[in-house]
């Protein structure tokens, strides 16, 4: 069975990625998609190694990265592309793989239109969306639609997907970052985009940002925020530089705690990444409440909740002056998390989903 996954990456990501191993800029297609997938950026939703032990051959496309986009057609012995014509290499490395399953994390760049300028179409095209949907977006073209939302899970079906199935990405628990010593350099970390779509986000960071700005403050703030522009200006004073895959992983689980904030299209609707992250990595969570956190994790024993910005404040500065029930519910946290929210037991679940896709595919009549 034959597998190709497709994958956007932030352009600061990819920007902070290269420049600091230039020598990547010039190396074939394989050796820089491997090192792409070895740094982790975006690891709970890459599916093209583990796989592999389900019995898929696989292939991964970066369909943003222009630098590695051009190493495959430069091997391939076709013209080179400008940066935003990428999206039309992808369709050229699924015509050449000829997978039966199609999946990607960007069901926009991969439009339905793209998909039907293919020659030969896959018997699956399959997208993940973990993101609010663009008003009229066409996804008539893909097959599945997988998604963790109640508002996805609509939305994709008027949008004309043929499929709309529950899946929520996992934690990828062999990675060594688990194994390093934990140093608590701050007190509460947030990491994350900062977007007009993260109203309620911004509002809260603003409000952390004044009370750790003031003089009587009892702790230290650290906002990791690719783009702070629609913060405010004293919050901007926190903003440290964005940090992406596992060094990521490394700031949540070197935090004392981790405030987690959805985006505002779900209504705190578990479980967004973060929540994985950060309890994959140790970290003591903060994350909004909702009816139905409590299928994934157990509030005051895995992770601790808040319902407003009076009440987080009050538990960041309670867990602070209590270690040790921080660091109990950091541990039961971190313990449920790889018992039963791991990328291995995800990679099974998709791996079922696929395969019963593919079934279902072949009984259609066309």
């Amino acid at each position: 069975m034959r597998f190709l996954q497709i994958n956007t990456y932030y352009p600061t990501y990819l920007r902070d990625f290269y420049a600091v191993r230039p020598q990547l800029m010039s190396a074939d297609y394989t050796t820089q998609i491997s090192a792409l997938l070895d740094d982790g950026f975006s690891d709970s939703h890459i599916f093209s190694r583990t796989l592999q032990q389900y019995g898929f051959e696989t292939f991964q496309v970066a369909i943003n990265n222009p630098i590695s986009q051009n190493a495959w057609l430069l091997a391939e012995g076709l013209p080179l592309r400008p940066d935003n014509k990428h999206a039309l290499t992808a369709i050229e490395q699924i015509e050449h793989f000829a997978p039966d399953i199609v999946y990607t994390t960007d069901v926009v760049t991969l439009s339905s239109a793209l998909i039907r300028q293919l020659k030969t179409r896959p018997l699956v095209v399959a997208g993940w969306r973990g993101y609010p949907l663009p008003n009229e977006v066409d996804l008539s073209a893909y097959d599945l639609i997988l998604t963790s939302f109640d508002r996805i899970f609509e939305e994709a079906k008027t949008y004309g997907a043929k499929s709309v199935k529950r899946f929520h990405p996992g934690f990828p628990e062999a990675i060594q970052i688990l194994d390093e010593p934990r140093e608590q350099k701050w007190d509460v970390v947030f990491s994350g985009s900062a977007t007009p779509e993260h109203k309620r986000r911004i509002k809260l960071l603003n409000f952390l940002a004044e009370i750790s700005l003031q003089q009587e403050s009892t702790f230290s703030l650290g906002l990791f925020v690719p783009d702070a522009t629609y913060l405010s200006p004293r919050a901007q004073k926190l903003s440290q530089p964005a940090v992406w895959a596992h060094d990521m992983l490394r700031t949540l689980r070197n935090s004392k705690i981790v405030v987690n904030i959805d985006v505002d299209a779900f209504d705190a609707q578990p479980p967004n990444m973060r929540l994985i992250e950060a309890t994959g990595a140790g970290a003591f969570l903060l994350t909004p409440f909702h009816p139905e956190l409590e299928r994934f994790f157990k509030p005051g024993v895995e992770v601790e909740t808040f319902r407003n910005a009076n009440e987080l404040v009050s538990k960041i500065h309670y867990y602070l002056a209590v270690p040790e029930a921080r660091e109990k519910i950091a541990h039961e946290g971190q313990r449920r998390c790889l018992r039963d929210h791991s990328h291995s037991a995800r990679t099974e679940w998709i791996s079922d989903i696929f395969r019963a896709t593919l079934t279902e595919t072949r009984n259609t009549p066309s």
